[in-house]
């Protein structure tokens, strides 16, 4: 029932999502190297890196490589930040001449930087904004708009639904909420009884958000949630593939994984280049050896510099963990070949 209801379409608008799980836009993680795996492993709508919408930083790097896209997953969604209705339209223009096929507001990021300048979750404590600039940004483009959110300020209020609210008269087209305040930022449990008033009361789709990373945790999400899809965000972090299993078609073995690591690890030299690359491949590294249950090897990568020493170890640890898993293969008598797993 679960995949059944996850893998089938979604139309928002002209445009069609492939399946209802999507991958959350988080800043500095969720680039074009483990967009590509994401979408690869089943995710059915990505959104781009956080963009700020302050137009004298349309042509640092950094905004460039967060804008780029795939070419080979569609709608290309961006998400912008920002409190100027004026200013946020204009940058959504830009993208859209970029070829951005959706545009993600953000009114739910809690980061001090970003609440500081009165974007992201900080905008809930002026839902007149938020709804002009969901509609100020709508009627200066011709393709959906979206928002991200969180179900208020502080636990127990009621200002994320009546955030979306706003938002969907305003003319958004999709609704996600994360199920924590923005006082909660990322600790405590998800509370889905707010994403489920939304699901009760807006006519457009609403996909919740938090803590799911595995089967068992997105069926309790849809289950007390209502909602007509799931966004996964820290959760697909270090387990790309997670998409893959959400649609039950299980989990790659360990040599299969470390051979993942490896080309995620490639990209990211590639597309950064080898010095920026080295830095952003640590987090990345250190996430799947946690899933992998091997955070003792996390130290060891952490302190390699380049990009020759990161690939030479990783290399070193997928022909070691093949050699070793042949060798107990081999010691095992034929009548327990099929107990064995990975």
């Amino acid at each position: 029932m679960i995949q059944s209801l996850l893998h089938s379409p979604l139309s928002l608008g002209p445009m069609q999502l492939r399946n209802r799980i999507a991958l959350a836009p988080m800043a500095g993680l969720t680039d074009v190297p483990f967009r590509t795996l994401a979408w690869r492993f089943g995710a059915g709508h990505m959104v781009s890196e956080m963009v700020a919408s302050k137009l004298d930083l349309w042509h640092t790097q950094k905004s460039q490589l967060r804008r780029e896209a795939l070419p080979c997953a569609a709608p290309t969604a961006v998400q912008m930040a920002g409190n100027e209705p004026a200013v946020m339209a204009e940058t959504a223009r830009r993208l859209v001449d970029e070829g951005a096929a959706l545009i993600d507001i953000n009114f739910g990021c809690p980061a001090k930087k970003v609440c500081r300048r009165a974007a992201g979750s900080a905008l809930l404590g002026d839902l007149d904004r938020v709804a002009n600039i969901v509609e100020t940004v709508a009627a200066a483009v011709s393709v959906p708009v979206t928002i991200k959110t969180r179900t208020g300020l502080v636990v127990d209020d009621r200002i994320g639904a009546e955030a979306v609210r706003a938002a969907e008269q305003a003319g958004a087209r999709m609704v996600v909420m994360h199920g924590r305040s923005r006082a909660c930022k990322f600790a405590g449990a998800v509370r889905f009884a707010a994403v489920a008033e939304a699901s009760r009361d807006l006519s457009i789709p609403v996909f919740a958000n938090g803590d799911i990373d595995d089967a068992q945790s997105a069926a309790q999400a849809l289950a007390q949630s209502g909602a007509d899809g799931i966004m996964i965000g820290r959760g697909a972090i270090g387990q790309p593939w997670i998409f893959q299993e959400l649609a039950g078609a299980g989990a790659p073995t360990l040599p299969q994984r470390l051979a993942i690591m490896c080309e995620h690890l490639d990209h990211m030299h590639r597309f950064y280049g080898l010095q920026q690359g080295v830095r952003i491949a640590r987090k990345h590294i250190q996430a799947y050896l946690q899933r992998l249950d091997a955070t003792a090897l996390v130290p060891e990568f952490m302190r390699l510099d380049t990009a020759f020493a990161q690939v030479t170890w990783l290399s070193a640890l997928t022909e070691t963990t093949i050699l070793e898993q042949q060798q107990r293969v081999k010691a095992k008598p034929p009548l327990a070949v099929n107990s064995l797993s990975c």
